[in-house]
């Protein structure tokens, strides 16, 4: 791994949206300045966020979330995961995000008894409590056309019931050609405000590449001059290229012991990172490849179907289910990284999924798995199998046994049949029995939790940790919950049934396993992604 090389705390330029790492320019500012104004008003309206992949509109989606509490705004942000669940699914998991009871009748949980009884819901709350509401959907052009009209649907019983409910949409510039389209969906017409994200000049793509690495701990520039130029204009303005690019870049180095890495380095790392690298030589050597374009064109069409087929692409996971076990666990091992480079990249990706900046810690202080990482974010480790795992619903690290050097992968869904994985590179899926074969069966994960909250809480005990513990606990007995609360008999027995659920040791006592449990029935924080068979 390059960080020693390069002197950084951790991996600079990521695959997936990190807060942590959030470069900000004009164009976002003032999308969030217009979303943050939209949001202020008491009326129903749409915002349309449209660019092209890799353009950095699900870090926008994230930090709009993040910034809709600070403002009293109840938000819940939905992609691509969560639509294939399948309608109703989805539409059952905006209940859960807004806080809203699920409807328990099976008459109720149809398309339509779903999309009124939501509307109506958000209007009890906002009528009793003056709350506010935005739904974002990142990845909204993966919708189809029934789905928007759900949506509209319940916009229009919001707006019928007086609540203020605020819709921001986020996608490619094909979603803005659908809801433009003669005959298409009625939401259309609800469209208040159409925002799209550009791409980067040079300055910023330079300003960008500069501010990942500072941020990530490095106090000198890696790139020459002429290899950031060559980075930049390569990377076209798109966040995306850019990361790739400059990731691949410093492994190269660090694997050839450079300490600077130029232009001629750059031309090596597009040809390998980008899908377009014909387009690369072309410019470059023009004459000698026009000498030999048929060959150069049959090479390049047989590696963008090698690219394509082989699941390389990090927004799909390599799907290893269908093969046999043989050859699953095979593919599998050939995919997971060098042993230290997965584990800081997977516990990595698990830190940002809890959206801890680098601030808080560091990727290589959180791998030790501290008991409390620092005030706020505990970690707790032990044994267990993937359906106990499953009844926690977060994303956590597993540990794969001797023969595979105990390497560290990052579950982020399980299903009846198969497991998705992180492998510190790319996602894959893989059948729970092929996997079975291959874990030790230890797991880590991390949670936040009150810093007042001591790490045992047992039965004559009170206080704030009680107070705590009480809150989260499931209703049941008539224990008290103010100030005054103290871990009695009754409450005792309400542990015991959150431990019998969630297959931890009945003692009573409430560790760090039974903080997790309790810590997991939230709605805050990251949970396993649906749809996984």
């Amino acid at each position: 791994m390059y960080l020693e090389t390069f002197g950084l705390r951790e991996p600079p330029f990521g695959e997936t949206p990190d807060l942590r790492f959030a470069c900000l320019f004009t164009r976002e500012r003032e999308i969030l300045a217009h979303v943050e104004y939209e949001l202020g008003s008491t009326d129903t309206g749409v915002t349309l966020i449209t660019g092209e992949a890799g353009m950095g509109k699900s870090l926008l989606c994230m930090l709009i979330e993040t910034g809709a509490a600070d403002h009293g705004v109840t938000a819940t942000r939905h992609t691509a995961d969560d639509y294939a669940q399948g309608t109703v699914a989805w539409l059952r998991s905006m209940y859960a995000g807004f806080g809203l009871p699920l409807p328990l009748s099976a008459e109720a949980n149809t398309e339509d008894h779903l999309v009124d009884g939501l509307a109506a819901g958000l209007g009890r709350l906002a009528h009793h409590v003056d709350k506010r509401f935005v739904l974002i959907l990142d990845d909204a052009d993966e919708l189809s056309d029934g789905n928007l009209d759900d949506i509209d649907r319940l916009m229009a019983g919001c707006e019928k019931n007086g609540t203020s409910f605020h819709l921001v949409l986020s996608g490619t510039p094909s979603l803005r050609d659908r809801l433009s389209a003669r005959g298409g969906p009625a939401l259309a017409g609800r469209i208040r405000s159409r925002l799209p994200l550009v791409a980067l000049n040079a300055e910023e793509s330079e300003r960008y590449v500069r501010h990942r690495l500072h941020v990530a701990g490095t106090s000198r520039m890696p790139f020459s001059r002429l290899g950031l130029r060559s980075l930049r204009d390569d990377g076209k303005g798109n966040p995306q290229r850019l990361n790739a690019l400059a990731h691949r870049a410093l492994e190269r180095a660090a694997e050839r012991g450079e300490q600077s890495i130029g232009e001629r380095a750059l031309g090596f790392v597009a040809r390998e990172v980008l899908p377009q690298h014909a387009r690369y030589w072309l410019r470059r050597y023009r004459k000698a490849v026009l000498l030999v374009g048929g060959l150069a064109i049959l090479l390049f069409v047989g590696g963008m179907a090698t690219w394509f087929l082989s699941g390389r692409s990090p927004s799909r996971p390599k799907n290893l289910v269908t093969a046999t076990p043989d050859q699953a666990l095979a593919k599998f091992k050939e995919a997971l990284p060098a042993g230290d480079v997965g584990k800081l990249r997977v516990w990595g990706e698990l830190l940002a999924r809890w959206q801890v900046t680098s601030k808080e810690t560091s990727v290589t202080n959180a791998i030790h798995c501290d008991a409390t990482i620092f005030p706020g974010l505990a970690c707790v480790s032990g044994r267990g199998s993937l359906d106990q795992l499953r009844r926690f619903d977060r994303p956590m690290v597993l540990e794969l046994d001797e023969a595979n050097g105990n390497q560290q992968v990052l579950m982020v869904g399980v299903g009846d049949e198969a497991v998705r994985l992180y492998l510190g590179g790319k996602y894959v899926e893989l059948t729970r029995d092929a996997f079975s074969h291959i874990w030790n069966g230890r797991f880590y994960a991390v949670f936040r939790i009150d810093p007042t909250v001591p790490g045992k809480l047992s039965r004559g005990d009170s206080g704030q940790g009680v107070s705590w513990l009480l809150s989260r606990l499931p209703p049941g007995g008539n224990a008290v919950s103010g100030a005054g609360a103290s871990f009695d008999r009754a409450v005792e027995s309400r542990v015991r049934g959150v431990q019998e659920r969630f297959g931890i040791a009945a003692d009573g006592v409430v560790g760090p396993e039974t903080m997790f449990a309790l810590s997991s029935m939230e709605t805050e924080g990251p949970h396993l992604a649906r749809g996984v068979p």
